[in-house]
């Protein structure tokens, strides 16, 4: 039988779930100046409780028990689950680059849940570069997808700011503009693991390895109100 403690830790104010370079990362600290335990898929913690009042990682857009890295939410309870989106573009080649080329063990967590991440890639004359384009580009659209069906709401981490007010009442916490103020919005781990200087595309390129998913992550990127 579940004990009562149990029940409380299960409940948490807040997820945050999205892509991965999307600014997961950010969005936890903010949440954190504002007062609230978030534990981030990064975190190094140690023995440690922590994510009393939610969790932020991207691999939570899924219900997967084992997750690669960070909180296992399996059975949590959260009163507002943020899906966070950023500029479409950024964030797929930060993800190519970041993740797909360096990560197994979240390339394999990807290939468990989207199964044509690499469909027709095999034998394909695409230089290595532009196949991880076109499995984050692939892994952006479907990805999204699957956050917005699970989230309370979409927001661009752009403009985050604008409706902390809002938020933090909704989740009963105090919203104090200068707790915030000196976070900087550089805040990532790349420079912990990549030296070579980050990888630029632009909707060309996405549309020669892929025009029919070109038009798709444009049209979801222009409903999440991005001018593309």
């Amino acid at each position: 039988m579940m004990k009562p403690q149990d029940t409380d830790q299960k409940h948490k104010k807040i997820l945050i779930i999205g892509c991965g370079r999307s600014g997961t990362l950010y969005s936890a600290e903010v949440f954190r100046a504002l007062g609230l335990d978030i534990h981030h898929e990064r975190d190094r913690v140690g023995g440690q409780p922590c994510g009393r009042d939610g969790f932020a990682s991207w691999f939570l857009t899924v219900d997967d028990p084992q997750p690669p890295f960070g909180p296992n939410a399996d059975g949590c309870q959260f009163e507002y689950i943020l899906h966070q989106v950023r500029e479409p573009l950024k964030v797929i080649a930060s993800f190519a680059q970041f993740i797909l080329q360096k990560g197994q063990k979240s390339y394999a967590f990807l290939e468990k849940h989207l199964p044509d991440l690499k469909t027709g890639l095999e034998n394909s004359d695409l230089s290595v570069k532009e196949k991880l384009i076109l499995q984050s580009s692939r892994y952006w659209y479907q990805w999204n997808l699957l956050a917005e069906k699970k989230a309370t709401e979409t927001v661009q981490i752009e403009k985050l700011n604008l409706i902390l007010p809002r938020l933090s009442a909704d989740l009963g916490i105090e919203y104090n503009p200068e707790s915030i103020a000196g976070i900087s919005r550089e805040t990532n781990q790349r420079g912990l693991y990549l030296t070579d200087p980050p990888w630029v595309i632009d909707w060309k390129y996405i549309e020669r390895l892929d025009p029919g998913l070109h038009d798709r992550i444009r049209s979801l990127a222009a409903r999440y109100g991005y001018n593309v």
